[in-house]
C-alpha cells in the first residue's frame, strides 16, 4: 500500500493537476487494500474526456485501470 500511495502522490495527482480545468483529485481505498477508486473532478465534459484519453499506469506500477469513464456532476455538497 505504501508504494501505491506514493504512485498517487508522486504521479496521478501531479499529472490530473497539470491538466486544463482540473477542479479536484480523490483517490480512495478498500480497507484491506485491495481496491481503490479515483475521481477526478474537471470543469468541462471536455477537458475531462482529454484527461481520462491520456491516463496511463506506468509500466510495473502495483495497480490496474478496471474502467474509466465520464461522468457529469449534477450535485455536489
Amino acid at each position: 500500500m505504501d508504494e501505491i500511495i506514493q504512485l498517487q502522490n508522486s504521479v496521478a495527482i501531479p499529472m490530473a493537476t497539470a491538466q486544463a480545468g482540473h477542479v479536484a483529485t480523490y483517490i480512495s481505498h478498500s480497507a484491506d487494500g485491495s481496491r481503490g477508486a479515483s475521481i477526478y473532478v474537471f470543469e468541462t465534459k471536455e477537458q475531462a474526456e482529454t484527461f481520462a484519453a491520456s491516463m496511463k499506469v506506468p509500466a510495473g506500477a502495483p495497480v490496474t485501470i478496471e474502467s474509466l469513464e465520464v461522468f457529469e456532476v449534477t450535485a455536489h455538497g
